[in-house]
């Protein structure tokens, strides 16, 4: 639900400035009307690319609330209580929550006024709960899964940040050395008309390419990136499952983990297969899984049993679901293999990043190794004139 700021005057006829949260500007000018506020701009407001990590917030609220809850807190009373312990913009939604619950709006309901914050298949957890009477047990459950999600998101971005910091360095360093110092060098070896070998005018074409014709460069890096982006629209789906389906295994292990453990946590919420597979397909984070989890809707919803159909899933983790749905206890085979799928996930990290780092090392190695000795041989090659 997009989120519109506003300026507006009272019946008096003083300005007012917000914001309110409503499907359209439509919906938003008649909203603020029947506050008593008459609109005189209004525009959406634009989310900040450079946005927080809600995934930890949304784990806090949620543990909170299960706590209290347990403790003989009324819902009401409990999300109250946290609104007030919060700052910013989560005790901006906390209040309005706290509000609409105060009107007689179920927790679920007054969450769904705020889709841009709460995902659609943890409201449908929370509704299921409140229906069940097991909104406390609900509510914890949906704190765990966040929290793990969260830890998963750490694992895969500070496995990045080492290796991508390498490379960056690399690059500028690489760049500094042939457009600054690799010059400079070279201008003495031709005033000097020496015979150069190879390597050297190799590398002094590289160098010249640098200094000369930077811009070129930069078209040719822009238009690459448009290029990717065109066929990423385009083939989307194609490159998904070949991500999916690479030999190394880190990608589709992440993937069948986020899908595993989502489908775990609906179905032992309470929420029907149907919806389950519906809210997990615009959580898996892959184009080929989202259009398979899509199909997996359409045959359940025929009477087929998941196993037989899902063929995304390796033979181990398809007979593990064949077993759960035969015990009749399908979350628990999907939250046991989206464990083991993590385990994997993790061993491949740690495999990858121990043969990456030393490769990156051995790159760039031979690359300064091989413009040192592109500088040595004229070098050589001048003293053996003066002599």
């Amino acid at each position: 639900m997009p989120n519109y700021k506003y300026l507006a005057y009272s019946k008096e006829g003083k300005d007012v400035k917000g914001k309110i949260f409503a499907t359209d500007s439509n919906q938003a000018v008649l909203l603020l009307k029947e506050q008593g506020l008459f609109v005189k701009e209004i525009q959406e407001e634009r989310k900040s690319i450079f946005k927080l990590e809600k995934g930890i917030g949304l784990a806090e609220i949620f543990s909170n609330l299960a706590v209290m809850l347990s403790s003989g807190v009324l819902v009401v009373d409990a999300v109250k209580s946290l609104s007030r312990e919060c700052d910013g913009n989560i005790k901006e939604i906390l209040e309005q929550l706290h509000a609409n619950i105060v009107k007689g709006l179920s927790l679920s309901a007054a969450m769904e006024i705020r889709l841009d914050f709460f995902p659609r298949y943890i409201i449908s957890m929370v509704r299921a709960g409140e229906e069940s009477g097991t909104l406390e047990t609900v509510l914890k459950n949906i704190s765990d899964f966040l929290e793990k999600e969260k830890e998963l998101k750490d694992k895969v971005t500070s496995s990045l940040i080492y290796p991508a910091f390498m490379i960056f360095v690399s690059f500028i360093l690489i760049f500094f050395v042939f457009v600054f110092v690799f010059p400079r060098i070279t201008t003495i070896f031709i005033e000097q008309k020496i015979p150069l070998p190879f390597i050297t005018k190799f590398f002094m074409g590289i160098s010249a390419l640098f200094f000369n014709y930077w811009y070129i460069l930069l078209i040719v890096v822009a238009a690459a990136f448009f290029l990717l982006k065109y066929v990423v629209r385009k083939k989307g789906v194609e490159i998904s499952r070949f991500i999916y389906e690479m030999p190394l295994k880190a990608f589709r292990n992440l993937y069948l983990t986020r899908v595993s453990r989502t489908l775990s946590l609906l179905l032992s919420g309470g929420v029907s297969i149907v919806k389950a597979l519906e809210y997990t397909k615009d959580v898996s984070g892959n184009l080929y899984l989202a259009n398979e989890l899509e199909r997996l809707k359409g045959e359940v919803k025929e009477g087929k049993r998941i196993s037989d159909v899902a063929s995304f899933f390796p033979p181990l983790y398809l007979q593990m679901l064949i077993t759960g749905e035969r015990t009749g206890d399908l979350a628990g085979a999907l939250f046991k293999i989206s464990e083991m799928a993590e385990r994997e996930f993790k061993k491949s990290v740690d495999s990858f990043l121990k043969v990456l780092e030393p490769s990156i090392i051995l790159v760039m190695g031979l690359v300064v190794g091989f413009m040192v000795i592109s500088i040595l041989l004229p070098i050589f090659q001048m003293n053996q004139v003066i002599r």
